[in-house]
């Protein structure tokens, strides 16, 4: 039977030039392909920690209350999150992962014509969702290092700018920007604007690196967001933050849903922050280790990776075709990493940092099939 006719003029112009989120594969499709069992997915940037115990036991208690909605004012989070912070509760506004703030905030915000100014590569949500809207995204390169190069970020905005999005450490890159040159940034950006500082990597960065809440309690015109899907290992529950004003946060209360994180989401995150500083030094000294034994081996094959605060590297394989290759030969071999064309660096790949014997596969493959990749071009 024939489908009726999809009604010509229904959906927006807009989203005509917003291409769909390319998702990773998951482990278990490339097992049914390839018929290789021990997958290791190296692809999506989770952290390599299970939840904290606590959050674990939480995800348990919570169940027998399933039944009843959850707090939709996630007040005991913002409380937990406030204590972490030291910014006040209700300039927190916690979501469905990051991800949603980002589309929540555009909703709000952009208006056809309206230009949000951002580097790029970057992450491709941001961009996403501004297109979305009919806003037009100004994109900037990047310094050098992968890092927003902020004197150009700040020459590109003009007066149709409503945003400006400094995403720190940048994905896919890995490169944060400098404490002081983002305060001289702030100082700066014309009063019509608002400032997104995405640190959605935050926990990663080195002790003396910027820190958004700090900024935010100094009084700087700036808008946060952080997760939990990273180091603290709930990535499967969607569970972010925002940090703001709090004319942002109610202009966002208009167009948000209501029970927008779900009760077992918002235990664990609350159980998380309480445990938090027992965990992270281990959590993060194993990514420090691992990430500088996957560089320097990456480095000894002949490649040259960013240099990253993350928990990822970024590496640029010379051109579109090598780095298609590389993503379907270590695929093929189960390993699954990121190739980032959709993030705006088609000649490259990134890779999470996983668990020691994770990266020594990744290694391993990639090293195997490196000679059999096309060759890049020479100048």
């Amino acid at each position: 039977m024939d489908q009726p006719a999809f009604p010509s003029g229904l959906v927006r112009p807009a989203l005509a030039s917003v291409d769909p989120y390319e998702p990773g594969r998951p482990i278990e499709a490339v097992r049914l392909d390839t018929g290789i069992q021990e997958v290791v997915k190296l692809a999506s940037n989770e952290g390599p920690f299970p939840p904290m115990p606590a959050a674990r036991q939480a995800i348990a208690d919570v169940a027998v209350g399933l039944r009843m909605y959850p707090d939709p004012g996630c007040w005991a989070l913002r409380d937990a999150i406030e204590r972490r912070t030291m910014v006040p509760g209700d300039r927190i506004l916690p979501g469905n992962g990051v991800d949603s703030l980002i589309k929540l905030i555009c909703l709000a915000t952009i208006d056809p014509g309206d230009q949000v100014v951002m580097g790029w590569p970057s992450f491709i949500s941001w961009r996403q969702g501004v297109l979305m809207m009919g806003g037009e995204p100004v994109l900037v390169p990047l310094a050098p290092d992968g890092a927003y190069d902020l004197d150009a970020v700040l020459a590109a905005v003009g007066p149709r700018t409503k945003l400006v999005v400094i995403v720190s450490p940048n994905n896919p890159t890995g490169a944060a920007v400098a404490p002081e040159a983002l305060e001289a940034f702030l100082d700066q950006v014309p009063g019509h604007v608002l400032t997104i500082l995405d640190e959605a990597y935050f926990e990663y960065l080195p002790a003396g690196s910027h820190n958004g809440a700090e900024l935010l309690r100094s009084g700087r015109p700036l808008a946060v967001t952080r997760t939990f899907s990273k180091v603290y290992g709930l990535a499967g529950l969607r569970i972010g933050y925002l940090m703001a004003e709090s004319g942002l946060l109610g202009a966002l209360a208009r167009v948000r849903n209501v029970f927008d994180v779900s009760a077992v989401a918002q235990a664990a995150a609350i159980a998380t922050l309480a445990e938090a500083d027992a965990h992270l030094p281990e959590r993060l000294a194993l990514n420090v280790a691992e990430r500088a034994r996957v560089d320097a081996a990456l480095r000894t094959i002949g490649l040259s990776p960013l240099p990253s605060d993350a928990n990822f590297l970024f590496v640029d394989l010379g051109s579109a075709e090598r780095a298609n290759a590389a993503f379907e030969g270590l695929i093929n071999l189960g390993v699954i990493v990121r190739p980032t064309r959709g993030f705006g660096a088609p000649t490259a790949i990134r890779v999470t940092i996983g668990w020691p014997y994770e990266n020594d596969r990744f290694l391993q493959v990639f090293e195997e099939i490196l000679p059999t990749l096309p060759q890049p071009a020479r100048l």
